[in-house]
């Protein structure tokens, strides 16, 4: 709408984040009428200049921010690097958003999982000194939630923002306006230039910026207000921020105005007009209820991309909001926040892939976030709060994020263990929620632990609960889908069959999405390699991944990994290394930016590159990747605990195996032995009776035997070769080479005997 677009012109600049190739910034203008503050900037600038560090002190509204913002984007050509961090939001999830940008531009390696990112962004500053970071949003008694901050030593800048001076160094007290630069601020926004009407509002407001904006805005917008009564209403106020926000819903219309109260509990820093479009009950008023928000300052933009743009709420005006909508029992709130979770539920594809392309929209995992923590204040409906946190799990886990994974897994294991869960009382959409949770728990388990068995258990749970539940198709085939794999993965060969043929049927049904199609050719490729079929589980994977990306998924979106270590470890079966070598390279650079080199993913990309390196010659190169993909595995004591009595851990199995072969070409045959040896006792117990399905299993004995041979070592050759007949056969193909290598080294006597 025209008027939407000029009154942002007339009252924000324009909000775009400086940076090119040599920084990086999520500045945001400040506001075009903000009022010179020359002392205070200049305070600044000495704190910052002397000590490095400033802080910025006052009460909620009284222009923290916006002097930051104003000081940020005076100064941004002697910075190569500015942010700002939302304490409202977890500081940890903040220094990710930095730890990315910094590894776009910069090429840091900083770590992208969220429990290491601040650590090693902060490591990485600490020898930069063009860098400002501001800590905004703080409240009373919260600086502590930056103290390691305010301790930390490092030669760049950092501004605090806080309404509390506990703590802070070297302040700088933001006090009310004096009286020109309030007549100043109030002559930049009035329309009338009525001196009249400054001094008026100059009068009444004493200088504290957000009441001056605020009542300058309703004189400017409410047409015929009776100053009078205004004056009345305002002195005798003893909230004067709740009565001008009162005053301007007043002039709102009822969509406007509902619009308004549901953007209090989003978030009240950013938010997206996509997201908008969800929670608002009137989409085609969309535009004009912006409209009608903004122009009393209530929102405004600040990132004004065209198709979709962001905008902020001030939080003392997003609590004065919820103040007047609450009361004890949580009021009007709880009923809007309810309807916010509907909405967003709802919403939110059944697709996985189409899902994902919406869980990574602009704003949407933060959004997300804010709305959780207002669900604590009021009673929501333990399943409405199961819902909103699958779309947080489900991202996690397909990123391998497990630190913020396993913090909604701990929140059903909390609720599972108190039986706030109560699976008879659920109705037909709880009961979907609920299984839906448990797959994904058994995704967490899978990804994060190597934990098959386990994950399989929440597997079958969360089938059981499907098979009670109508509709949710695209939730159930996901179910069966990851029960396709699990059991693919433990060699449980007709359960992976008869998996198969169900997902078959809900597809021939027209049940399932056609963006998830992709997902069935990766099960049977999974299928396929667990039999040795590697040809057809290369034309099974290939399918997937270019289905996929076809589908909306970018090339390097992390959700391709598995697929894509898949398709690497088929290659290096059919002796395809130098394109095997090419994925797991692509695979590395997409997780390094991403990732510490100790994540269980490097693990199984390393054991790749070591096995395309071994089929290349390149012997020495092969052995440090294997070694280091063991260490990964052995050091993560909850994947493979140091006093456990067993592993069940297939992809260790997997790097032994490698290590084994690597030391079988170097001749050193007893080391070779002991590596096989570690990969057998693994499969013995993650397989039990079903090795005799899992192609894998028979080229270890092989190799095994082999090795054995060739060191003279009747005891080991009989330990490898023995299972491998009994168990594959002696017209096995493997059977029949190992015979036949055997025989070199005068080794068939045992062949002979049996």
């Amino acid at each position: 709408m025209n008027k939407y677009i000029i009154l942002m012109i007339v009252l924000i600049m324009n909000h775009h984040s400086f940076a090119d190739e040599q920084r990086i910034s999520n500045i945001i203008t400040p506001v075009s009428y903000f009022v010179d503050h020359v002392k205070q900037l200049t305070s600044i600038k000495n704190n910052l200049n002397k000590y490095r560090k400033s802080s910025l002190v006052g009460i909620s509204g009284i222009g923290k921010t916006q002097l930051a913002r104003t000081y940020a984007y005076e100064n941004k050509d002697n910075y190569n690097i500015i942010w700002f961090f939302d304490c409202n939001l977890d500081i940890n999830g903040e220094f990710l958003k930095l730890a990315k940008q910094l590894n776009k531009i910069f090429k840091a390696n900083i770590s992208e999982d969220t429990g290491l990112a601040k650590k090693e962004a902060m490591v990485y500053l600490t020898n930069q000194d063009k860098f400002l970071l501001v800590f905004d949003n703080l409240k009373i008694n919260e600086n502590k939630k930056v103290q390691d901050l305010i301790d930390w030593e490092c030669n760049g800048n950092i501004i605090f923002c806080s309404q509390d001076k506990e703590m802070l160094p070297y302040i700088v007290e933001i006090i009310n306006f004096n009286n020109d630069h309030t007549a100043t601020l109030i002559d930049n926004i009035l329309e009338s230039k009525d001196q009249e009407e400054v001094k008026f509002l100059a009068e009444v407001f004493h200088g504290y910026p957000i009441l001056i904006v605020q009542g300058t805005q309703l004189s400017n917008h409410i047409k015929g207000l009776d100053r009078k009564e205004y004056k009345k209403k305002i002195y005798s106020s003893a909230d004067k921020i709740k009565l001008n926000i009162e005053l301007a819903i007043k002039e709102l219309t009822p969509s406007a105005s509902q619009l308004l109260n549901k953007i209090a509990l989003i978030n009240n820093q950013a938010f997206s007009k996509d997201l908008l479009k969800i929670i608002t009950n009137n989409p085609n008023n969309l535009d004009d209820d912006i409209y009608q928000i903004s122009k009393f300052v209530l929102i405004s933009n600040i990132d004004s991309e065209e198709k979709n743009p962001v905008f902020e709420m001030h939080d003392v005006i997003a609590n004065k909001i919820i103040e007047i909508n609450g009361d004890k029992s949580g009021g009007n709130n709880k009923t809007y926040l309810e309807e916010i979770i509907d909405r967003l539920i709802n919403y939110a594809p059944k697709s996985v892939v189409e899902g994902r392309i919406f869980r990574s929209s602009k704003t949407i995992s933060e959004n997300f976030k804010i709305i959780l923590r207002h669900t604590e204040k009021y009673n929501i409906n333990i399943y409405k709060i199961m819902g909103l946190r699958i779309q947080l799990i489900v991202q996690y886990v397909n990123s391998l994020d497990y630190y913020n994974a396993e913090q909604q897994v701990e929140w059903f294991d909390i609720n599972d263990r108190e039986e706030k869960f109560k699976l008879w009382q659920m109705n037909n959409d709880e009961k979907n929620r609920y299984a839906a949770y448990l797959g994904l728990i058994g995704g967490y388990y899978k990804n994060k632990y190597s934990a098959w068995t386990t994950a399989k258990f929440y597997y079958e749970r969360a089938k059981k609960v499907f098979d009670d539940v109508n509709g949710y198709e695209s939730f159930k085939f996901n179910v069966f889908l990851c029960l396709a794999v699990t059991n693919s993965v433990l060699g449980q060969i007709e359960e992976v069959e008869k998996n198969i043929k169900v997902l078959e049927t809900m597809i021939t049904k027209n049940l399932v999405a056609k963006t998830d199609l992709a997902t069935l050719p990766y099960a049977k490729a999974r299928l396929f390699l667990i039999q040795g079929k590697y040809n057809e589980s290369l034309e099974q994977v290939n399918k997937c991944i270019e289905t996929l990306i076809k589908n909306g998924l970018h090339t390097h979106d992390l959700f391709l990994t598995n697929p894509r270590i898949l398709k690497t470890e088929i290659l290096n079966a059919i002796g395809k290394y130098h394109e095997a070598y090419v994925q797991a390279e692509q695979l590395y650079n997409m997780h390094k930016p991403v990732k510490r080199e100790d994540h269980e993913v490097f693990g199984r990309i390393y054991t790749q590159m070591a096995r395309s390196e071994l089929g290349h010659g390149v012997i020495d190169k092969a052995l440090e990747h294997v070694t280091k993909a063991i260490a990964i595995f052995l050091a993560d004591e909850q994947r493979n605990p140091k006093e456990a009595d067993y592993s069940e851990d297939p992809d260790l199995a997997s790097s032994y195996v490698v290590q084994g072969d690597i030391f079988f070409v170097q001749n050193n045959l007893k080391r070779a032995i002991e590596s096989y040896k570690k990969a057998q006792i693994i499969y013995f117990y993650l397989y039990r009776d079903r090795s005799k399905n899992v192609a894998h299993v028979s080229y270890l004995y092989t190799q095994g035997a082999k090795a054995a041979c060739k060191e003279k070592d009747l005891y080991n050759y009989k330990s490898f070769g023995k299972p491998q007949v009994k168990e594959f056969g002696i017209d096995h193909l493997n059977s029949i080479s190992m015979f036949e290598y055997c025989k070199q080294y005068d080794m068939d006597l045992w062949a002979k005997e049996n």
